[in-house]
């Protein structure tokens, strides 16, 4: 008799366990009491699934430095707005649609400039 009022009270136990790990999948998240969501990084996605927006963080390569990426994409899937920021540099990038034209915005450093690139190779480099 012991045996089974024992058996009883473990499975018990382990349907509220399960119960509550159900909920927990369900349930949106939640940002902390000051309205803050905190993560290694954000993804979003449309309604069919796409990934429309990111922001992450890239880990350090050979001689460069940790940088955080935010990127905006369209439909078609290549990015067409980046923001980018490091320790040593931070730049900003427009892509047409047609992905021949675009604009780059870079601070590396001490080091300005403003590169503009159309179609047919048409390119202006504008430094101080």
């Amino acid at each position: 008799m012991r045996r089974e009022t024992l058996l009883g009270a473990v499975t018990a136990v382990n349907l509220i366990l399960f119960a509550a790990t159900g909920l927990m999948q369900i349930l949106p998240a939640e940002a902390d009491g000051a309205g803050i969501l905190r993560g290694s990084g954000l993804e979003i996605v449309d309604g069919e699934g796409r990934l429309r927006s990111s922001i992450s963080i890239l880990p350090a390569a050979a001689g460069e430095a940790e940088t955080v990426l935010f990127r905006l994409i369209p439909p078609n899937g290549q990015p067409s707005v980046k923001i980018a920021a490091s320790t040593a540099s931070a730049g900003l990038s427009f892509v047409g649609g047609d992905d021949v034209s675009y604009i780059i915005l870079e601070a590396d450093g001490p080091e300005t400039r403003l590169k503009m690139v159309e179609p047919e190779g048409r390119e202006k480099l504008i430094a101080p």
